[in-house]
């Protein structure tokens, strides 16, 4: 059986999924409409290099987050950071079946929500914190992971735009 309790296994997923949205989003965007009731996918970024800085900063959150996880030995940081996470990979086949077509980021969300689940439950039975430790730790990931994803998507616009 796998041993499912590395609290490493998270930064792992996160950039085994983003690496297919850092290859396919800039070639997709050329021949997609972006908007979903008015909102742009992908933030319309379009150039690798500023996709991969985006990446590059939520991966050193997770690389921080999982480190201060192990040495706190604290599986519900971790599995509270995998919730933001398991959200996103949903996200990503809500807009698969909304645009009726592929779109980055599908492909490993099919192949690591079953994984992210087990995963999810491995770090949830290690975890013996009370339901208002769960409850207040989740919102504060929730508004952590949302707030940096405004934060960097407007970053990297702001550098498409300085690029152009």
């Amino acid at each position: 059986m796998i041993n499912f309790s590395s609290y490493w296994i998270l930064p792992l997923l996160f950039m085994f999924h983003d690496f297919e949205e850092l290859v396919f989003v800039p070639y997709w965007l050329k021949d997609h409409n972006p908007k979903i009731h008015g909102r742009v996918l992908f933030g319309g970024v379009n150039r690798s290099d500023v996709l991969a800085a985006g990446i590059w900063e939520e991966f050193c959150i997770y690389l921080l987050l999982v480190a201060v996880a192990y040495v706190m030995e604290s599986p519900l940081l971790v599995a509270t950071a995998f919730l933001p996470y398991l959200f996103h990979l949903i996200m990503h086949l809500v807009f698969v079946f909304n645009k009726r077509t592929y779109v980055p980021g599908a492909i490993t969300a099919i192949i690591e929500l079953p994984i992210t689940i087990v995963y999810l439950y491995s770090l949830v039975a290690l975890t013996k914190d009370s339901l208002w430790e769960w409850i207040i730790v989740t919102i504060i990931m929730f508004v952590l992971f949302i707030s940096n994803l405004k934060f960097i998507h407007w970053i990297m616009a702001e550098t498409m735009f300085k690029l152009r």
